[in-house]
């Protein structure tokens, strides 16, 4: 089982998104995204993400290279995954929430036990998700075009009921579903026999250390 420790940055109080990046790619847990879990989805879109955590947040650091861009999703709660996404799922106690961001930072999030009993994230705590992208609404990619993106993004702690010394389990995703090459990839390897991220028994266990 994927195991990763995610530690604590006191110099991220600065909600800056370079600096923030800086901190979190010079201090924090590198989690390479690297798994093909199914054959049939063998496209491969170079991901990381840089881990770490302050006083209030936990704080994650996309950089993705070479994406077959899709951007169409502008509004919270859209269906993000069919767009250039990452998404990052935590399991606590009996059920679990899923963050899933496109590459301009529109985020759709959910908590339940399963993937077909979920309770939508209110707007008021969506809002105070941080997210700093590298791709702006205006300046957008040619749809299919190849290319680098980013995105920093800050989940308040106490949303997600995390506190220094928590342990949790979860696993962080590269996908696109509607991109011109269809893609699934993970941290934790996942063993079901079609794409489903929605598997907390293969999630990984992270733990926030001091």
């Amino acid at each position: 089982m994927s195991e990763l420790k995610i530690p604590f940055i006191k110099e991220l109080l600065s909600v800056d998104s370079k600096s923030a990046a800086e901190q979190l790619v010079t201090l924090g847990v590198k989690i390479n995204i690297t798994e093909i879990n199914w054959k049939e989805f063998s496209h491969r879109v170079d991901s990381v993400v840089y881990a770490g955590y302050s006083e209030l947040y936990l704080w994650l650091h996309y950089q993705v290279y070479n994406d077959l861009m899709r951007i169409q999703c502008t509004k919270d709660q859209e269906p993000v995954w069919q767009d250039s996404c990452v998404e990052f799922f935590l399991e606590q106690d009996d059920f679990y929430r899923n963050f899933e961001f496109n590459s301009i930072g529109v985020c759709l999030s959910a908590y339940g036990p399963d993937r077909n009993s979920r309770k939508s994230l209110d707007q008021g705590s969506l809002d105070r998700i941080l997210r700093f992208p590298s791709i702006s609404s205006e300046s957008l990619p040619r749809e299919g075009e190849p290319s680098d993106w980013s995105l920093t993004i800050a989940i308040p702690l106490e949303i997600i009921g995390l506190e220094p010394g928590g342990e949790f389990r979860a696993n962080f995703y590269k996908c696109g579903d509607e991109t011109a090459i269809p893609h699934y990839i993970s941290w934790s390897p996942i063993g079901t026999l079609t794409p489903d991220f929605h598997q907390p028994e293969f999630f990984g266990v992270a733990k926030l250390v001091r």
